[in-house]
């Protein structure tokens, strides 16, 4: 009897000790061999500057970095959003598409694209969450190019929004 249960629970051991091993090899891959980046944002509206790129996005953020690269960082929104507004009860999600820039004075170190919401509450301060990539890089942080981005951080209202749109959050390079 014991080596009956033994026999029928095999496989779905095996199935599942599977799955288990290509979830870690998933992770590993999209891992960094040489670390990561990681560096605390302070962020500030500019959007109502209405400074525009080549493409017609528009400047929307500027952040000054520290961390593993120092630097200025902006983005750069894509207009229309992917989504417009979406409101539920006790608050409202926006979104954004964004070319993000990362520049060390007159360099550009590292650029790629982004996407994510912010999420406002109850008509008070928000939560922003977003996900992208790395598509350019100065030769110096080549290694980076392919990676995976997230950033993040509170958008708080200020006493005149949107101009006091700012907040204080992290960007990570994985």
């Amino acid at each position: 009897m014991v080596k009956d249960a033994a026999r029928r629970m095999t496989l779905p051991m095996l199935v599942l000790l599977s799955i288990a091993a290509a979830q870690i090899a998933n992770a590993e891959s999209d891992s960094s061999p040489d670390g990561y980046f990681i560096g605390e944002i302070d962020y500030r509206f500019v959007g109502h500057l209405g400074q525009v790129d080549e493409k017609g996005r528009l400047l929307v953020w500027e952040a000054k970095v520290v961390g593993d690269i120092q630097g200025t960082m902006k983005w750069w929104f894509a207009n229309p959003p992917p989504s417009g507004e979406i409101t539920y009860s006790g608050g409202r999600l926006t979104f954004y598409a964004a070319r993000w820039e990362l520049w060390g004075g007159e360099e550009l170190l590292l650029a790629g694209v982004s996407a994510g919401k912010t999420d406002f509450r109850d008509g008070g301060d928000g939560v922003w969450d977003g996900h992208g990539r790395v598509t350019e890089s100065s030769a110096k942080y080549e290694k980076f190019n392919g990676r995976s981005v997230y950033e993040t951080g509170p958008v708080i209202l200020g006493s005149n929004p949107p101009e006091s749109l700012a907040g204080t959050g992290v960007f990570l390079i994985h």
